[in-house]
């Protein structure tokens, strides 16, 4: 058996890794989460759960009906927010539950 003398940077094997479809979108949905409760702030992310990505699409669900109608207002700045927090245009949809 030969024995390969490629050398990968650990940033490499991780980045392969992670490029792994189940695993990336594991990750990908915990990035998505954080940057939620970072824009939408502790008073606000409490009232929410389930917030996962699908198809570019945030689904969030909402406990409370008066903040579910203040999101349903601010969408469109809510994904811009998102999105400049993920560094990434991913967020084109929010759907909420």
């Amino acid at each position: 058996m030969k024995r390969n003398h490629e050398t990968n940077s650990v940033k490499e094997i991780l980045n392969s890794f992670f490029n792994q479809k189940q695993i990336s979108q594991g990750v990908f949905n915990s990035k998505v989460g954080i940057a939620w409760k970072n824009t939408a702030g502790k008073q606000f992310s409490k009232y929410t759960k389930d917030i996962y990505l699908k198809k570019n699409t945030l689904y969030i669900k909402v406990s409370n009906p008066m903040l579910k109608q203040e999101i349903s207002y601010s969408k469109n700045k809510i994904i811009e927010l998102i999105n400049s927090e993920l560094k990434q245009d991913i967020i084109e949809k929010i759907v909420l539950l």
